[in-house]
């Protein structure tokens, strides 16, 4: 029931995701963060399975650090959404004969999908939707997991482009408070981050309940 989605506005992009750790028909936190900052002008927020989203998440993000570790450069936006499109259909599509025949472990197909948003300084922010079977797509607005119905239809809607902080805001507040009250399981809480020329960066939370795992009991 995991709901991420994002748009791009006036020199911005903003990605929102919820906060619930969820297995089955427990709850297991609500204050989990699925929106990784990547590197200092890029996050990427991501739904899915809680194992492959953490491990395949945490994958990029070191890769990217690597490469510009050893180029001295860091990965455009584009160049990074196109490492990750990779790395899912390799993963995908990967023959498994030989390590099926030695008995090894194989990599598995992740079951993950992405919005990724940057911001380049000849080119602006840009926001790229990845999906668990390797599409790739540059768009204006986009989101995953069953708020999507709710989000993307309050989006195409009241989005525009060139929004302003605010208006994106507006807008986001809007997704939130309709999934709240359609969704039948509708998760409580989500985190709101932005990038823009100043970097990547959290920018507000929407909770409407507080996580009390490892507080003390009376």
């Amino acid at each position: 029931m995991e709901c991420v989605f994002g748009l791009v506005g006036d020199g911005f992009a903003l990605v929102v995701a919820d906060s619930s750790a969820v297995h089955s028909i427990l709850v297991h936190k609500s204050n989990e963060d699925k929106i990784m900052v990547l590197d200092s002008h890029k996050l990427l927020g991501a739904s899915g399975e809680g194992g492959d989203r953490a491990q395949f998440t945490e994958y990029i993000q070191k890769n990217v650090a690597l490469y510009q570790f050893r180029n001295g450069i860091p990965l455009t936006t584009a160049a990074a959404a196109n490492f990750t499109r990779g790395e899912l259909a390799t993963a995908l599509r990967k023959i498994f004969d030989l390590a099926k025949l030695l008995n090894l472990v194989f990599q598995n197909p992740y079951a993950v999908n992405i919005l990724l948003a940057g911001y380049d300084k000849d080119i602006g922010p840009s926001l790229y939707y990845i999906d668990y079977i390797a599409s790739l797509h540059k768009i204006e607005k986009g989101a995953f997991g069953y708020g999507s119905y709710f989000s993307l239809a309050m989006m195409d809607r009241h989005y525009h482009s060139g929004m302003t902080v605010e208006e994106a805001v507006d807008l986001v507040d809007k997704c939130i408070m309709e999934i709240r009250s359609r969704l039948v399981v509708a998760p409580p809480n989500f985190v709101i981050k932005i990038v823009d020329k100043d970097g990547a960066r959290e920018y507000a939370w929407r909770e409407s309940i507080k996580d009390t795992t490892g507080a003390p009991t009376s």
